[in-house]
């Protein structure tokens, strides 16, 4: 990998790809990895090993009261028999259930166990310590800028 300045931008190159600028995407998603390292440390700090694995992707789609399968299918945008897998995982750790869909007997409703609700307590604690140092990195004002500008771009 080579890095050099082409019109005052770095650009990282593969010997064997085209240049790949530097760009705010790339910059977003190195700043992603490093909140997503954090958290996952706090997370098998705290005794839940599973946040460190892939079954754990299917949690942020996860509704706290339940969600539909079927739903969870749609929002990770996944193959039926993929989030049936994720499912499957955390369900053998005690960490979801599937519940009878009370409007439709076809339907199942994953939900949290107390042991999913208990992590998810974990979670929000370990999700203010990440953010306490990336405010400490930033300083107050520059990360209150900071994380007005990731909500003016971001979807919701």
């Amino acid at each position: 990998m080579k890095v050099k300045k082409q019109d005052g931008q770095e650009v990282r190159q593969n010997v064997d790809s085209p240049p790949s600028i530097d760009h705010v995407g790339w910059r977003l998603w190195c700043a992603s990895q490093a909140w997503k390292e954090q958290f996952v440390a706090g997370m098998l700090a705290s005794g839940h090993h599973w946040y460190a694995e892939a079954r754990s992707s299917i949690i942020p789609y996860l509704d706290r009261k339940g969600t539909r399968q079927g739903v969870l299918v749609q929002r990770m945008g996944l193959s039926k028999q993929a989030v049936q897998q994720l499912i499957d995982d955390l369900e053998k750790e005690g960490i979801v259930e599937r519940r009878p869909d009370p409007e439709d007997r076809r339907s199942k409703i994953v939900a949290f166990t107390t042991k999913g609700l208990k992590a998810q307590s974990d979670a929000n604690r370990v999700k203010r310590e990440v953010e306490a140092t990336f405010r400490a990195k930033l300083g107050e004002e520059d990360f209150d800028k900071f994380d007005d500008l990731l909500r003016r771009l971001s979807y919701d």
